[in-house]
């Protein structure tokens, strides 16, 4: 199978999932707008009809601080509260409904109903959070010795001063090369475990590492273009949140239809890697 036709197989998988992709992208806007409506209520009864609203929209007024008193610091707690709430649920329901795709890639015949999806997420919910874990600790001793260890040497010598110099470009470079790797035993692992139906991580995790001895630079390259797509769509929808955010009038709601719209794309580039995985699991076996 040629480069070219996996990538082309993995994104027509995953726009044939567009229904459960709708379906996660439902769920997730209920989840941001169960805690953006207490906030809203909550700025609402702090600047009722003041002219603050308006001074915020030229920028932040340091200023405003002063004058809401108490209040402030109420607001900046409901804020972080609900932030770490909003990141800690998404995090955990990627990794639930990522239950479901795995299965849907992985189904030789047919597609899953939304209610064989969601048995499927909940039925791998426990063991791919346990592989995320785990994955999430081999990066973090990966990010130690990358970038912890030099980083450390070259303050030691700099006598404390933040490392500088191009010799740290090098590590970090080095080191975002390095992370579709753990991304492909994580994506091999699920795969695996969503093909046989067994809930043995550790069995998942072998498989996982062995899966990268199987022409292991056919699907470095492959998840590597994806990681670098994924990157540049994700710098480009920061751009745009950032710089087109209108003010008021039906430009508001245009605005927010594109920022959904986008997002939904952003979970099929999702969608797109594990579809590919599967791909490249099936083509590496034949």
């Amino acid at each position: 199978m040629t480069f070219i036709r996996t990538l082309k197989k993995g994104a027509v998988a995953a726009a044939s999932s567009y229904r459960l992709l709708i379906t996660i992208w439902f769920v997730t806007l209920i989840m941001v707008i169960l805690v953006a409506l207490p906030l809203k209520t909550a700025l609402k009864n702090i600047f009722g009809q003041s002219v603050a609203v308006d001074r915020l929209l030229n920028g932040f007024d340091l200023g405003l601080t002063g004058d809401m008193g108490d209040r402030f610091g109420q607001l900046l707690s409901s804020a972080t509260t609900g932030g770490l709430i909003v990141i800690m649920a998404g995090v955990l329901l990627y990794i639930f409904f990522s239950g479901g795709l795995f299965s849907q890639y992985t189904t030789a015949y047919g597609r899953l109903s939304r209610a064989a999806f969601f048995r499927a997420s909940a039925q791998n919910f426990v063991p791919f959070l346990l592989i995320t874990l785990i994955i999430y600790c081999i990066i973090g001793l990966y990010t130690m010795l990358i970038l912890g260890i030099p980083a450390g040497i070259r303050m030691a010598n700099a006598k404390g001063s933040f490392p500088e110099g191009h010799v740290m470009i090098w590590f970090y470079a080095l080191w975002a090369l390095g992370m579709p790797v753990w991304l492909l035993v994580a994506d091999y692992s699920r795969r695996w475990m969503a093909a046989t139906g067994s809930p043995k991580v550790f069995m998942a995790l072998g498989e996982g590492f062995r899966s990268l001895r199987r022409r292991s630079w056919f699907s470095y390259l492959a998840i590597l273009v994806i990681l670098l797509l994924n990157a540049l769509y994700v710098a480009a929808l920061f751009w745009f949140t950032a710089w087109m955010v209108p003010q008021k009038g039906v430009m508001i709601f245009l605005f927010f239809i594109a920022t959904q719209l986008l997002f939904i794309f952003r979970l099929f580039m999702k969608a797109w890697r594990y579809a590919t995985v599967c791909e490249l699991a099936v083509s590496l076996r034949q």
